[in-house]
């Protein structure tokens, strides 16, 4: 019995700890560094601040204060985060996840309401 109880004051305390996280600490989860995205060439850049993605149509700068609905997430071993974040033209999710064991960093955007095929980032 005290082993359950010490268990769940535990998982209380990890459950408290990625609720206070800040935004910034939430969008850390991605190593700050530029990186290409494997299906369109566009080039995503991470840093403290925010994030960058720049394609041949130009570039866009989303700093982490607008990021809406930003949360820290985890799917099959990995973590990341999801954020909205919405332009005159399209609505959209972001998924960003890095898998510390492979290294791979991918991400899934739903634009829209539409999911769009996941895509693999690469660092430069």
């Amino acid at each position: 019995m005290k082993k359950v109880v010490f268990l769940l004051v535990i998982l209380i305390a990890v459950t408290g700890a990625m609720f206070a996280q800040s935004a910034e600490s939430i969008f850390s989860a991605i190593p700050a560094a530029s990186y290409t995205k494997s299906d369109d060439g566009s080039t995503w850049t991470f840093a403290a601040t925010g994030l960058t993605i720049r394609d041949a149509g130009g570039s866009i700068t989303i700093p982490v204060r607008d990021m809406r609905d930003l949360k820290a997430v985890t799917e099959g071993g990995g973590a990341g985060f999801s954020f909205g974040y919405d332009t005159a033209v399209y609505k959209r999710t972001y998924r960003v996840i890095s898998n510390p064991l492979t290294g791979a960093v991918t991400v899934a955007i739903t634009r829209d309401g539409v999911a769009m095929s996941e895509a693999r980032l690469v660092k430069q």
